[in-house]
Order: structure tokens, then C-alpha cells, then sequence
């Protein structure tokens, strides 16, 4: 008998179709990250648009503490260009999946509280949410502003726990990538991976605590 008090949804590809084009901004990122003199062959081959921020904050935060605050800056306000204009360009094309709204509308009826955490910037996800009527169904948005990591690093869900006062135990993230299942492993959560996203297979460990949907209103049967 699962006893979780709290939901917590992805954005991209969980609540909407997965839209983000991965396939031109890795390479726009890339080449900012070349041209700024970094080390390319440290983010991996083929580098992640996850691994590429996360990197980049580790290494801007080296920068700092020699003192090159301003370098640091202007680095990431480039990145956070770029991120935030793919996100916009997602933001054209996101959809609800149908049964979207009926499955939030069926877990506020039964008690859970619910939230969003996504690696997707602040204008768009709130955007997006308030285009669709969606955004008073939760009680808690984080967005890439709202952390120094993105997922699977355990900042922003941790923030979510802690801002909603519950233990990892109580709640239960539902994403659609890899990134999302590791995010919730390395915050003590349980996981729910909704296959329709952006990954099609997780590739992870059967040790995980992780349940597997193919539709997000089948998230209803294992609650």
C-alpha cells in the first residue's frame, strides 16, 4: 500500500508532448562552450543538454572562486540565451496529452498535492500551464531558474520536498526521461516513468524504485 501524500510531474513530454529540438540545440551549445575555450571532450560523446548545463555550472563556479566572476557571467547569460529561446520554440508546439487534465482533476479529488519540477525555464513552463488552464492544479513550480542544477542532480526535487514539508517516502515523481528516474533515486523518491516522452527506454537498473506507465492516466492504478 503505497502512502504517498504528493505528486510531482516533469514538464516536457510528461504533461505535454515532448517538443524540445535536442537535435539543434546541442550543437549551438556546443559551439558557445568551444568558442569560450572549454574542453569539449569532458561533456561526453554525445553530450546531453542536461550535461552541458551541469558541467558548465561546475566549471563557472571554479571560475568564480579564482575570481573570474564577470567571465562566469557572461557565459552563462549566453547559455541561458539559448536555453531559454528552444524553450520558446517548444512552447509553440506543446500540447496536453488528452487525458492530462482528467488525471490531475481525479488526483486533486482523492487528496494528493501536487507539483511540477522541470529542467524547462520559468516564462515557459508557467506559460504554458496558464495557457491550458492547468496551473492551479498545483501547489508548487520550479523551473531551471529555480535551481543551480538540472535533473538528475537532486536539487530541485530536494527544494520541492522541502517547500511542501514532506520526507522522499510521502511523494512520487513521474517523468519521461532517464534524467527524470535518476533525479528521484538520488532524492530517496519513488519514480514513475511515463514511456511517451522523451525516452523510450530507461535502461536502468530493475533496483530502482521505479513504476512504468504508458499513458499518464495510468498513473491512477498504481496509486
Amino acid at each position: 500500500m503505497n502512502n504517498f501524500e504528493a505528486v510531482l510531474f516533469d514538464l516536457d513530454g510528461t504533461l505535454v508532448d515532448f517538443q524540445w529540438d535536442l537535435d539543434e540545440a546541442i550543437p549551438e551549445i556546443c559551439a558557445i562552450l568551444s568558442d569560450a575555450g572549454m574542453d569539449m571532450a569532458r561533456y561526453g560523446d554525445p553530450p546531453s543538454y542536461v550535461s552541458l548545463f551541469n558541467l558548465t555550472r561546475d566549471i563557472t563556479d571554479q571560475w568564480i572562486n579564482r575570481g573570474a566572476l564577470e567571465d562566469a557571467r557572461k557565459l552563462l547569460a549566453k547559455l541561458d540565451d539559448v536555453y531559454n529561446r528552444y524553450d520558446q520554440d517548444a512552447m509553440k508546439r506543446w500540447q496536453p496529452y488528452p487525458d492530462t487534465r482528467s488525471t490531475l482533476t481525479r488526483l486533486v479529488k482523492e487528496g494528493f498535492r501536487l507539483g511540477v519540477v522541470s529542467n524547462c525555464g520559468r516564462e515557459a513552463v508557467h506559460g504554458i500551464l496558464a495557457r491550458f488552464n492547468l496551473i492551479d492544479f498545483f501547489e508548487i513550480i520550479l523551473s531551471r531558474q529555480d535551481m543551480s542544477r538540472l535533473k538528475p542532480h537532486p536539487e530541485s526535487l530536494g527544494l520541492a520536498l522541502k517547500t511542501l514539508s514532506l520526507s522522499p517516502e510521502k511523494v512520487l515523481f513521474v517523468g519521461d526521461s532517464i534524467n527524470d528516474i535518476l533525479a528521484a533515486d538520488n532524492t530517496g523518491m519513488a519514480a514513475c516513468f511515463l514511456s511517451c516522452g522523451e525516452s523510450r527506454i530507461t535502461g536502468l537498473s530493475a533496483t530502482l524504485n521505479v513504476n512504468h506507465i504508458s499513458r499518464l492516466s495510468d498513473l491512477l492504478k498504481i496509486l
